[in-house]
């Protein structure tokens, strides 16, 4: 039998903020045009931002813009669209398109990131860009790497940062491109 780990009133409290998250801006992003939508969109804000504010979390949700802060004794974690996030390495190269989503987290002494780019480009041609990018950046490909039709994962490896670019195709022509950058693992 399969157990679930225990989970705090802190980590409820943030399942169920993340939850309430997903479909207030699964709202936004359909349209929420009239009043009533835009009333309900900011007393599911109030009512994450409150809930985890009892639990000793600050969350600040803008729907306006799509960005997210959550912050924590256990550390803090941002969110938001169209720009890298803030402190994002500008040692990494990342590859020109639209920029999606840009998000940073810092617990336990660790800050590490993650953006998502669409390009105009197949998959292939988006990851061979990509990495050839980092590898001029001076990032050497690592040993971790995963591809199957339509989706592809690669390590690289720098002095300090460790970055996992991934490509998927969108299914028509272009490509999702993440990099999830961190300290080196080793």
């Amino acid at each position: 039998m399969r157990t679930l780990p225990h989970r705090t009133p802190r980590t409820r409290t943030a399942l169920a903020a993340s939850g309430a998250l997903l479909l207030l801006l699964g709202a936004t992003a359909c349209g929420a045009d009239d009043v009533a939508d835009q009333a309900a969109e900011s007393a599911v804000e109030r009512a994450i931002e409150d809930a985890a504010s009892s639990e000793g979390v600050d969350v600040d949700i803008n729907s306006g813009n799509g960005s997210v802060s959550i912050e924590s004794s256990d550390g803090t974690f941002t969110s938001g669209m169209g720009a890298l996030p803030q402190g994002f390495p500008e040692d990494i190269p990342v590859l020109e398109g639209e920029i999606l989503q840009g998000a940073s987290s810092d617990g336990n002494g660790t800050t590490g990131w993650f953006v998502s780019v669409a390009v105009d480009q197949s998959a292939d041609e988006a990851l061979a860009d990509a990495a050839a990018a980092l590898e001029g950046a001076g990032y050497s490909e690592g040993d971790n790497s995963m591809a199957m039709e339509g989706l592809s994962y690669v390590q690289y490896v720098g002095s300090e940062w460790e970055i996992i670019l991934g490509a998927t195709d969108d299914g028509q022509g272009g490509t999702l491109l993440s990099y999830t950058v961190t300290p080196p693992t080793s």
